[in-house]
């Protein structure tokens, strides 16, 4: 018999066997982004909008206002689509690693006080509204580089 204490968990995000869907917000304020450090793979040091995974039985928008809380302390509520990025990354052998369907939405906040500063959950290594015209700046993610050139946002 297995002791469980003995099992790895099955990480379902590397390597995958189907596209997993991730949400992300993208919260503006005073021509600033809300922009979180990630501090684990995929793109471990990158800065990236607030996000994650899509839970099973989850709806899309109430997944991203949930994610918004969890990796900053705002309460959002989603006010329209922003853009849906494909995210592929490869390892050097060319298997596919990571892969997301990655759906983003523009969201309000609707808690607390205007110039609250974000609150970086345990994993994320900082969070902050960085100015749209510092965003070449910040070693951004390739998706996110992606959806602001769609939205020609800082791009």
């Amino acid at each position: 018999m297995v002791d469980k204490k003995d099992l790895k968990p099955f990480d379902l995000r590397k390597y995958p066997i189907v596209p997993l869907v991730g949400v992300g917000v993208l919260l503006t304020r005073n021509n600033s982004l809300l922009l979180v450090k990630r501090k684990f793979d995929p793109d471990a040091g990158y800065w990236a909008i607030p996000g994650g995974h899509l839970d099973l039985g989850e709806r899309v928008e109430i997944a991203a206002e949930r994610e918004a809380y969890e990796e900053t302390g705002f309460i959002v509520k989603v006010s329209r689509l922003a853009g849906i990025i494909d995210k592929v990354m490869y390892d050097s052998s060319g298997k596919v690693e990571y892969h997301y369907v990655l759906i983003n939405y523009f969201v309000e906040q609707t808690n607390g006080d205007k110039n609250q500063q974000p609150v970086p959950d345990s994993d994320a290594l900082d969070a902050k509204f960085v100015p749209f015209d510092e965003l070449k700046d910040y070693n951004l993610t390739d998706s996110l580089i992606e959806l602001l050139k769609q939205l020609k946002i800082g791009y």
